[in-house]
């Protein structure tokens, strides 16, 4: 009977009564709590100090070596324009040397004109002539290339383009002052369109040399007109306009070694 007695006047534990006891009230931070944790932050910041100079050291250097290779890329195409401009000279003396010799004769004669034919089809010697001027651009604030970058122009889209002017009847094109002949490759190499083996930026401007409105109406309604169309969706500029004196320039590089007639209708 106690025992129930106990249980009715004590309905709660002793442990727990005192455990819910109101407590004096003490200091928040020791002292010695106080140090460690002002130990803590020194030690923190003092790692990030340390990141934070080693991360722009690293940008530094990366920077400069960024920088070191830009100037040699520029140094070298310097040179590459360079060495150009006197093949170009010295073609030009061969060419003016070799029809002072063939022109002795008469069938000489009868080979510097074919001579001269030949290497005007092949695209070594410069053209002038009527024909379409193309401006083509990226598309506005557009900045990285890639497959989901659909305001960027790629190497493809100049090839269609190009395709769609020799099928309207171009006699002779030049992308950026670069002659194209039928050895001329155009592909991109990271971020970065090759056109003969030369890096080229946009805008892209694109001379064709033919009879400048029928060449602008066969190449708007053909396959490469009608591409450049559908990305000016994208804000692709595209923009076609007629020329009666455009000049192009022969094509670097190529070397006209034999020429044998079409046989056949």
């Amino acid at each position: 009977m106690s025992l129930l007695a106990d249980l009715t006047r004590d309905t709660i534990d002793g442990g727990y009564r005192r455990a819910g006891a109101p407590r004096p009230a003490g200091p928040a931070f020791r002292f010695g709590s106080s140090i460690v944790l002002l130990g803590v932050f020194v030690l923190a910041g003092l790692v990030l100090g340390i990141a934070a100079g080693q991360t722009r050291g690293n940008a530094s250097a990366v920077s400069a070596a960024r920088t070191e290779l830009i100037e040699r890329v520029e140094a070298r195409t310097r040179d590459a324009d360079l060495l150009e401009t006197r093949v170009i000279g010295l073609r030009s003396a061969l060419d003016a040397s070799r029809s002072a010799a063939l022109t002795a004769t008469a069938a000489g004669s009868a080979a510097s004109g074919e001579l001269e034919r030949l290497a005007l089809l092949a695209g070594i010697t410069p053209v002038r002539g009527p024909g379409i001027r193309i401006l083509v651009d990226d598309a506005p604030n557009s900045f990285v290339r890639g497959d989901g970058s659909a305001g960027r122009i790629r190497d493809g889209d100049l090839q269609r383009l190009l395709n769609g002017l020799w099928l309207a009847g171009a006699e002779a094109v030049s992308i950026n002052g670069q002659r194209l002949t039928t050895l001329t490759a155009v592909r991109s190499a990271g971020d970065a369109i090759l056109v003969a083996y030369r890096p080229l930026s946009p805008p892209y401007t694109i001379l064709a040399v033919g009879k400048a409105n029928d060449l602008e109406v066969d190449f708007v309604d053909g396959p490469g007109g009608r591409w450049f169309h559908t990305l000016t969706g994208f804000g692709i500029r595209f923009d076609v306009t007629q020329e009666q004196n455009l000049s192009l320039p022969g094509a670097a590089g190529s070397t006209l070694r034999a020429a044998l007639p079409v046989v056949g209708p």
